[in-house]
């Protein structure tokens, strides 16, 4: 007995399907594989448990429920494609050369006990008390990541919440190092204080304190990724960089320099976020711009004061306005290529 033989082109059509991804048209990439659709949460009842568990009635009422609608968030992808895999081996790099860096200019050069007395005023101020900034980007990350509707968001506030935790892990250790070399200048125990009661980090910590009760999904994104977020990197990375760089403090500058790229990696993906959103559902764009409406304040008041901060100790080589006017350079960019604010 014989059988016809499908025609080759048949064959190669049949070959695979990818039923998940609807008409793709090709064959998904290893990002898309292991992203696509993860979210266990989405659907009527989001966990599986009663409607009444807490944990239920909370997605349904500040992801499900906001007015932004996402339910066919599917075309957005991450511009940097990062999976867990590609994330350790850029974070790897990162990290060898973060601890050369420590490493040459500790075991070796001996950079700390150099420090003039401006120099470690100014990290005592604007360094080692960004512990407690970064433990609050942490969390409010993470918080994005858990009430994210698409699994492609949720993957990109996850390795922002690992590039956050990454930042406190190096403040932590520059403070011991800093308290290693100057005994008598309170690294390591005066920074809760710095953080609680410097007139000059207020603004930057009332901004943190009021995203923590920011429960609704689009409250919290939108004034975490783009309003606090973006500010304070431009303020206490950046420009945090330039000024300690003057004071003679060439380490901390090049440590604070790569951070800041995680920082430019959360602003493309928040800023494709913020277009696929809009795509999605034109009504996107009224819920959004209202809701940076009611954060973008924020910015400006954490410019303002955290400017101040960084010149206080900087003498005659750069101005609190010349900080404020960079960092809101910085910002207003930013916010232009998320699409919901016009170019200047």
């Amino acid at each position: 007995m014989t059988f016809p033989i499908a025609p080759v082109a048949l064959r190669s059509r049949r070959a695979k399907t990818w039923s998940s991804f609807g008409q793709l048209g090709r064959k998904p990439s290893e990002y898309e594989v292991v992203t696509h659709d993860m979210n266990h949460t989405v659907g009527a009842i989001p966990l599986e448990m009663g409607p009444e568990v807490h944990g239920n009635r909370w997605l349904i009422r500040h992801r499900d429920s906001t007015a932004l609608k996402v339910d066919a968030l599917h075309s957005f992808r991450d511009p940097d494609q990062m999976t867990y895999r590609k994330y350790t081996q850029a974070m790897d790099q990162q990290e060898t050369y973060v601890d050369g860096l420590l490493q040459q200019y500790g075991e070796v050069r001996e950079s700390d006990r150099g420090l003039n007395s401006q120099a470690l005023d100014f990290l005592a101020t604007a360094l080692t008390p960004a512990r407690y900034l970064g433990h609050g980007l942490q969390m409010l990350s993470a918080y994005v990541q858990q009430l994210a509707h698409s699994s492609y968001i949720g993957n990109c506030a996850a390795f922002q919440t690992a590039d956050q935790l990454r930042r406190v892990q190096r403040v932590a250790y520059r403070t011991r190092q800093l308290a290693g070399a100057h005994p008598l200048r309170g690294f390591g125990t005066n920074e809760r204080a710095t953080w609680q009661d410097h007139p000059d980090w207020q603004a930057t910590r009332e901004a943190i304190e009021r995203l923590m009760v920011a429960y609704d999904w689009d409250a919290a994104f939108v004034g975490l990724n783009l309003v606090v977020k973006p500010v304070v990197d431009e303020l206490f990375l950046k420009a945090f960089a330039e000024v300690a760089r003057l004071l003679g403090d060439e380490l901390d500058a090049l440590i604070a320099e790569n951070l800041f790229l995680d920082a430019q990696r959360s602003r493309r993906w928040t800023a494709d976020a913020c277009r696929a959103m809009v795509e999605a559902d034109g009504a996107n764009a009224f819920v959004l711009r209202e809701r940076l409406a009611q954060w973008r304040p924020r910015g400006p008041a954490i410019i303002e004061s955290a400017s101040r901060l960084l010149a206080r100790h900087a003498a005659t080589g750069i101005s609190a306005a010349a900080i404020a006017d960079e960092a809101s350079s910085g910002w207003a960019e930013f916010l232009a290529d998320t699409g919901l604010v016009p170019e200047a």
